[in-house]
């Protein structure tokens, strides 16, 4: 589905999102892709622990773990959204710490160069935990579910790479030529965030950081 876009330009790059989604029903794959996010945070967000949500999207994350006690502020370039923070994540300085931040599905939306800068502030206001998602530059050819017995469901997926950015709103994604996993973790590290947890769904890549 097409969406119209909003654009921000900023020190002459010019930044693409939209909230038209939002008022969509989402997909089984997106609500399995929410999942996710919360078993990779399991046993490590607390109640009544701060976490800043960069990227509110349809709000469900952040909802989610406010249910269980945590105290949630959201970041987000886009108003319509809601977001308790309305900034240009390029260009905000963190006056606050936090315990956790998330970052699902967010560094794509900027250029590769700005994420550099904007990890480390990250990494300066974290005391814990980043939880992070970043796409990968897949195309699917066949997806499918079976069943096996003792094991149970299974999922079957046979994807090649694009080669190219085909979504307007993202400037990289990995494995598109431009930017490897290689390169990404490199960024990663170069902060001296450890990895602690890293998980393949459907075409994203999950990492759950540890600030050392």
């Amino acid at each position: 589905m097409k969406y119209n876009y909003e654009k921000e330009r900023i020190r002459g790059v010019e930044y693409k999102y939209s909230a038209e989604w939002i008022y969509d029903l989402e997909s089984e794959e997106h609500w399995r892709l929410y999942w996710n996010q919360q078993k990779l945070m399991q046993n490590k967000v607390s109640s009544r622990d701060n976490v800043l949500e960069i990227g509110v999207g349809s709000g469900f994350t952040a909802n989610y773990l406010k249910s269980k006690g945590v105290n949630v502020k959201t970041l987000d370039i886009d108003r319509e959204k809601k977001p308790d923070i309305v900034a240009n994540l390029v260009e905000y300085q963190f006056p606050d710490h936090y315990d956790h931040v998330l970052a699902f599905e967010v560094f794509e939306h900027i250029p590769f160069i700005e994420f550099k800068g904007v990890i480390e502030k990250i990494s300066n206001v974290c005391k814990k935990y980043i939880f992070l998602s970043v796409p990968r530059n897949e195309k699917v050819w066949l997806q499918f579910d079976f069943q096996l017995p003792i094991i149970g469901k299974r999922e079957f997926r046979f994807v090649t790479l694009k080669n190219k950015v085909t979504e307007p709103a993202h400037f990289w994604e990995i494995g598109d030529g431009s930017v490897s996993i290689n390169d990404f973790e490199q960024e990663l590290l170069k902060c001296g965030l450890t990895i602690f947890a890293k998980m393949k769904r459907f075409s994203r890549i999950f990492y759950a950081l540890s600030v050392n």
